[in-house]
């Protein structure tokens, strides 16, 4: 089993290397070497207000939970996970923010965890709405746009079952059931129990205001991919690029690679096929969205990591 997980997390590697041996590599590298330099650096530098906006998000919604956090430490928490997140399969790293506020706020994990999985959802239902959107806008194929919406079906479903109290308590009664686990997992102080009582407690105006926090760090990634392709003369608009990197980030959350590496190329050499952008140029571009959002993103990350590392458990 040890064998078969570590094959799933170098296969995106494996099918990055496969794209490089299929395609024009120097002409992949000769492309991004055009890239302006003031339109890459503008690009990197605006990973910080974007990943601060989403790290007040985050606050807001430890607040709605009735957790207090500091700006700074809700800052340097977020931060630093990503810079964890980004050297794990699926960026579940980013989770180590739980650690964080366990630590420093002196309460139980599983009450710190409801906001940073919240939180990461904001982002997740982002990427699908504009995910879905490009399918649905690129395809004539029907099924292609139903096997999409039934994806998303899949992922609010848990949430509905959670949130309806007769349906969680069937749940909790299975769960139970388990043993020690499942008590852990399913009883009262659970992991499971903790994120219903923060959905609960979610009103419209803390639903809105993460909403709208979102939106203006999305506004900002877009930019800054778009930067990007201008930086490298691409001639598409900025919906199309909006639309691809989109589609893009969502197949990181798969943990076959490390940073998405290989899947998001892939997709995006796809997508942006369709809009007549060489493979080439596809490629070098998904390699520099990597390099500024990943290597560039993981260097701020690792600033604030060694500033507030990650707390090792009390003897």
């Amino acid at each position: 089993m040890r064998i078969r997980a570590g094959w799933l997390r170098i296969a995106g590697i494996i099918l990055l290397g496969l794209l490089l041996w299929k395609l024009d590599a120097s002409e992949v590298f000769s492309a991004i070497k055009r890239i302006a330099p003031s339109f890459l650096i503008l690009a990197i530098l605006l990973n910080i207000p974007q990943i601060f906006i989403k790290a007040l998000r985050w606050r807001f919604l430890m607040l709605a939970q009735g957790i207090q956090y500091s700006v700074k430490n809700s800052a340097l928490s977020y931060f630093g996970s990503i810079f964890i997140g980004l050297l794990t399969p699926g960026r579940l790293g980013e989770f180590v923010k739980t650690i964080h506020v366990s630590h420093d706020c002196g309460i139980p994990a599983p009450r710190a965890f409801p906001s940073v999985l919240v939180d990461r959802l904001f982002d997740l239902y982002a990427l699908l709405l504009f995910g879905s959107t490009a399918l649905l806008a690129g395809s004539q194929q029907k099924s292609k746009a139903l096997l999409f919406a039934e994806s998303v079906l899949l992922l609010i479903l848990p949430l509905i079952a959670i949130l309806h109290q007769a349906t969680f308590e069937r749940i909790q009664a299975w769960g139970m059931r388990i043993g020690k686990f499942g008590k852990k997992f399913f009883g009262e102080g659970s992991w499971l129990q903790e994120l219903r009582n923060f959905l609960i407690t979610l009103r419209w105006n803390h639903i809105l205001l993460a909403s709208v926090l979102t939106t203006i760090a999305y506004a900002i990634f877009f930019g800054q991919c778009y930067l990007l392709a201008i930086g490298l003369g691409m001639n598409i608009d900025f919906l199309k690029i909006c639309f691809a990197v989109s589609l893009g980030s969502l197949v990181t959350l798969i943990p076959i690679s490390i940073s998405g590496l290989g899947t998001r190329e892939a997709v995006m050499i796809t997508y942006l096929g369709r809009a007549g952008i060489s493979p080439e140029l596809s490629l070098g571009f998904s390699l520099l969205v990597f390099v500024t959002f990943y290597v560039a993103g993981g260097l701020i990350g690792a600033i604030a990591w060694f500033i507030k590392p990650v707390p090792l458990k009390e003897e």
